[in-house]
């Protein structure tokens, strides 16, 4: 859900029109079940998640590829189906757009583990791609994509063995647990880094309102009075706001407070 959201922004900025991600499913089934469940040409993009061993699968369907695609090219958004047909600028204009989002992908899973998402592949046929064996354990996340007058899925494919060494880290107790941890390191990190924040400190002698003009007349032994009896305490400021009230004198020889 955190993904849909990212990837909502993401697309509304790159394609400057209102795009709408939603999740539709979540579902767990064998690898060769997925790739019959989406059609025969399609928009697929393979990347890969280190630390995390193995590769994941973006599918965008056509209808929502191609309606991107024309948006990008300062189109309506209109949706032409010519998948089997792609041109090299095409498919280039395809793979950045959709590399992009892979910075959402590492921001949406920052909660459970650092990873650094890169594209490796931009395939179109299905029986071509071999991202794991047929009766390998996959989780299939179905986000529900809506621009302009087109909507279609886009399906993340992620196997069984790339989630393996962090299934611990997905339950909801890790995971609530973890937001705690984070929040109070961030807490702590805040007041150290404002521990080292300098600001000034000014001891205020007093203070007074002059015309412009005797402003401009001042010269050598004039004398300003200030509005401060030699006995009333000094105001000590740090930043903006009056911290300390003082008492002027010297120590070493030097004017102190």
């Amino acid at each position: 859900e955190n993904f849909a959201r990212l990837l909502t922004t993401l697309f509304s900025a790159k394609l400057r029109t209102y795009v709408d991600i939603t999740v539709a499913s979540v579902e767990q089934l064998p690898y060769e079940e997925f790739i019959r469940s989406i059609p025969s040409m399609t928009v697929m993009n393979v990347f890969e998640a280190p630390p995390l061993s193995g590769r994941m699968l973006m599918e965008v369907n056509p209808n929502i590829s191609f309606a991107m695609l024309d948006r990008l090219l300062g189109g309506k958004g209109e949706s032409v189906n010519k998948v089997e047909n792609l041109t090299e600028i095409e498919i280039k204009l395809m793979t950045q757009l959709f590399e992009s989002s892979l910075e959402s992908f590492q921001e949406a899973w920052q909660s459970i583990i650092e990873i650094e998402p890169k594209m490796l592949d931009f395939e179109v046929n299905p029986q071509f791609l071999q991202l794991v064996s047929p009766n390998e354990t996959v989780v299939v996340v179905s986000l529900t994509m809506s621009i302009a007058e087109t909507s279609g899925l886009i399906n993340i494919c992620i196997p069984h063995v790339v989630l393996e060494p962090i299934i611990p880290n997905l339950s909801m107790h890790y995971w609530m647990e973890n937001q705690k941890k984070s929040t109070e390191v961030e807490v702590e990190a805040i007041k150290n880094r404002i521990q080292q924040a300098r600001l000034p400190v000014i001891a205020q002698l007093g203070e007074t309102e002059i015309t412009i003009d005797d402003f401009l007349q001042l010269s050598i032994n004039d004398v300003i009075p200030l509005r401060q009896k030699i006995n009333d305490p000094l105001k000590v400021k740090v930043g903006e706001k009056t911290k300390f009230l003082a008492q002027p004198g010297t120590k070493n020889r030097q004017m102190a407070i």
